[in-house]
């Protein structure tokens, strides 16, 4: 449909901003397209965690129509309690709705989103939430069939965003969603200039968090049959990080393996320059099999080819042979196998890279922002009709 008026979106958040988490430059970007493509955006937030102005933290540059709001929260590293920030929120929700610079709530936590929409007649505001997560059996072992916050958000809200269809129909048949739109919106991605040359290194590359859902713990053991081949690992927690220098030392393969940890996102691509092939190596249990891979998207960015274990979530996106080589998930062999593919054929490597930064345009985070901007302005227009 076609953008009527620009609107005034109101962007709830419950942690804390520049956490090093994928998460947050998937709010920051999003918020941000959104406000350069004519919203009003606000972000609603805590103090961040680090001292480095947020627009720089993240590369960007400040601009009048988005803003960061902040508010008290009460959340620590060893502690969180969510009534301080509820509090405020609702507070600042009536100020902004009163004042006429509120058209619609747009957030992802599912405790703020029901904590808020106990109070939706009096803030007669729509409420979006994009749900990245689902805490059921199906993707979780230890959690029940339906979750009951999960449950009573899902039936109040006035719309729901979904990163991949996998991911939507679960919802959709679990908690048995309907008359409340569900849209596609994929994850985005900045492109930057695409590599003339392979390092020829044969350095491989992998960003992201490291708990062993991730896998990377295979990527570390395909690297016993790549033994001309280097690895480069960004991002990364202390206690994941020990875990797989340890795993690297038993299999004598600390010399070839480059532990970066955490760095800010802005830099991430000039690391990861030298990389010849990307991967994508999480487990095929549970979440993983269904929800995005931020990775895959900033891999198809770089230019970069890419080697990923073949799950319905990388599926949805890609063509294997054409913009990806996807190995069996779990299998440090057929990783490596695939891996070497690439690092030992150049016109492959240079194909693959070509189309995925390609594909890399309908991923764009201009192209989120029209999609959300579509779909808000449907439910604004939804809810103001009689």
């Amino acid at each position: 449909m076609t953008q009527k008026k620009p609107l005034s979106i109101i962007y709830l958040h419950n942690q804390r901003l520049m956490g090093g988490k994928a998460h947050d430059i998937v709010i920051m970007r999003t918020c941000y397209a959104l406000a350069r493509s004519g919203h009003c955006v606000k972000i609603i937030t805590g103090a961040p965690l680090r001292g480095d102005t947020i627009f720089s933290y993240y590369g960007l540059h400040p601009i009048p129509e988005f803003e960061v709001i902040r508010i008290p929260m009460a959340r620590g590293r060893t502690f969180s309690w969510h009534a301080v920030f509820n509090f405020f929120c609702l507070l600042k929700l009536f100020s902004l709705r009163r004042k006429g610079m509120a058209d619609i709530i747009y957030l992802r936590e599912i405790k703020l989103a029901r904590f808020l929409l106990k109070f939706r007649r009096f803030l007669r505001l729509p409420f979006v939430i994009e749900a990245h997560d689902l805490k059921i059996k199906k993707f979780y072992d230890s959690c029940p069939e339906k979750e009951k916050s999960e449950d009573y958000v899902f039936h109040r809200v006035h719309g729901i965003v979904v990163l991949l269809n996998v991911f939507g129909d679960i919802l959709k048949e679990t908690y048995r969603v309907s008359g409340i739109p569900v849209v596609k919106v994929p994850l985005a991605a900045g492109k930057a200039p695409f590599p003339e040359h392979q390092n020829g290194h044969k350095t491989v590359g992998y960003v992201g968090q490291l708990y062993p859902a991730q896998g990377v713990d295979i990527l570390v053991t395909a690297m016993r049959f790549l033994p001309d081949a280097r690895l480069s690992i960004i991002g990364g927690r202390e206690k994941d990080l020990k875990r797989l220098k340890n795993l690297a030392a038993t299999m004598y393969l600390n010399e070839r393996i480059d532990f970066h940890g955490f760095v800010n996102p802005h830099r991430v691509p000039e690391i990861a320059r030298d990389a010849d092939v990307m991967v994508i190596c999480a487990l095929n249990r549970g979440k993983r099999r269904y929800s995005a891979h931020t990775k895959l998207y900033e891999y198809m960015a770089m230019g970069k080819p890419i080697v990923a274990v073949d799950l319905p979530s990388i599926r949805e996106e890609v063509t294997d042979g054409k913009d990806i080589l996807l190995a069996n998930p779990e299998d440090p062999q057929d990783l490596a196998e695939k891996i070497t593919s690439v690092l030992n054929n150049r016109n492959l490597a240079k194909t693959l890279a070509l189309n995925a930064y390609q594909t890399a345009d309908e991923f764009s985070w201009e192209k989120r922002a029209d999609r959300l901007a579509d779909f808000f302005s449907k439910v604004h227009e939804d809810y103001q009709s009689p």
